[in-house]
């Protein structure tokens, strides 16, 4: 596994096994409903993950979500809450939502491998975030034109511990950033 997070974030196996998680955050009280809500992080189209060409999002291994097929290069953040993981490449964020739900959002399959060519980040770790604030932007057809699949998939990657039920709205249809995008059924 220590391989595909070098693979997915880059640095070497060594450093991806000794950075510690981010601490838990005790979720703050669900809505009414029980439920979280998550807007679409980007413009384009919906796309089951299980579709996705990368295997380890495509299956599940990194939690579930779903993924959009964007049709511009900006990437937002999908709730409030604090960016806890922020590459200096600009491919890939965590965020821990102000409900305590934990995000990641990775632009595209081996964009590591651009060492932050074509992307411009707009946040760090530790910067408080609100929906819809932009977290990247990325020159998406140069990312293309590199031969890098651009699908952006977002995942919740502490869904064990914190979701009964994962609803994806929009699937195949096209969203633009701050759609309706997941919902997730609180555990408790």
């Amino acid at each position: 596994m220590a391989g595909f997070f070098k693979k997915l974030f880059g640095g070497s196996d060594d450093t991806a096994a000794q950075t510690p998680a981010p601490a838990a955050t005790p979720a703050a009280a669900p809505s009414a409903a029980g439920a979280s809500a998550l807007t679409a992080h980007m413009n384009g189209t919906v796309v089951e993950l299980a579709g996705v060409s990368d295997q380890m999002f495509a299956s599940g291994a990194l939690g579930p979500g779903a993924a959009i097929e964007p049709t511009a290069g900006v990437v937002v953040a999908p709730a409030d809450g604090e960016v806890t993981v922020a590459f200096p490449t600009g491919h890939a964020f965590g965020i821990r939502t102000a409900d305590g739900l934990e995000i990641l959002i990775h632009v595209g399959f081996d964009t590591v491998e651009l060492d932050g060519k074509f992307f411009e980040p707009k946040v760090k770790k530790g910067d408080s975030v609100t929906r819809g604030q932009v977290l990247v932007e990325f020159d998406l057809e140069q990312v293309r034109a590199a031969g890098y699949p651009v699908t952006t998939p977002l995942v919740i990657t502490n869904a064990k511990s914190s979701v009964a039920d994962l609803t994806v709205a929009n699937a195949g249809s096209d969203v633009a950033a701050g759609a309706d995008f997941i919902t997730a059924a609180r555990k408790g």
